[in-house]
């Protein structure tokens, strides 16, 4: 039997982790697999810990609070996990914001076939089971299109051939933007209000590398789902 594992502590976020861990398995349509840290445990042995657990056959992707710090224990984890980890944010859009249901979600792509292999299976699993998914694609300086101003025609071909290559599922919208992309990422996240982002990523950390995952997990407000580009298998149950 396959699940998602829980990552919990004796702390007030708790109750946060448990509850999108559990919209997480309605989605995926399994049970929830609950470890519980002692407060403030974020030891070397804790974090071997929760990626054996996360690397068990039977594990799906984890769930655990987020931290600002790339040095602390959530990142580790999410740098050497094999599956998708869910990271929560240490300020909620709104209280109780995480005892829902996931009913949309937004996938950033970046134009590259990695990212939109690495999560090409969350994708189909969120259109299959009903969730709305809203793509976006941010262009800077250097990729902006001709089209950004002529006619909407010309707009509505270039997302249609960019949802063709890159999330060709039924019911999917896509969004552009202009600017710096973790930016553009948190105020789409918020205008849509989408209950997850989910973001394919290398899983390195060194200077000048995963600016998006940085600024994304910094400043959104809802939980953030990181997919690691390397990843072979996929998310079913």
């Amino acid at each position: 039997m396959k699940d998602v594992l829980a990552v919990v502590d004796d702390t007030s976020g708790a109750a946060a982790v448990t509850g999108v861990a559990r919209a997480m398995a309605e989605i995926l349509r399994t049970d929830v697999r609950e470890i519980r840290l002692a407060a403030g445990s974020r030891t070397q042995d804790a974090t071997t810990m929760v990626l054996r657990e996360l690397e068990r056959t039977s594990t799906i992707l984890g769930v655990l609070a987020g931290d600002a710090s790339p040095r602390a224990m959530s990142w580790w984890i999410v740098r050497h996990s094999s599956k998708p980890v869910v990271l929560l944010p240490s300020s909620p859009a709104t209280p109780g914001a995480f005892d829902h249901v996931i009913s949309r979600v937004l996938l950033p792509l970046d134009g590259s076939f990695e990212a939109a292999a690495a999560v090409t299976e969350t994708a189909e699993l969120f259109t299959r089971t009903g969730v709305d998914l809203v793509v976006l694609h941010v262009f800077d300086e250097a990729t902006v299109p001709r089209f950004w101003d002529q006619a909407a025609h010309a707009r509505q071909a270039w997302e249609q051939e960019f949802l063709a290559r890159h999330c060709a599922y039924p019911g999917v919208r896509m969004e552009l933007r202009g600017g710096v992309a973790g930016e553009q990422v948190v105020n789409v996240a918020a205008a849509e209000h989408v209950d997850l982002i989910a973001l394919g990523w290398s899983q390195h950390l060194d200077e000048g590398r995963a600016r998006t995952v940085r600024e994304t997990t910094a400043g959104a407000r809802v939980p953030v789902m990181l997919i690691p580009v390397a990843r072979a298998e996929g998310l079913s149950p």
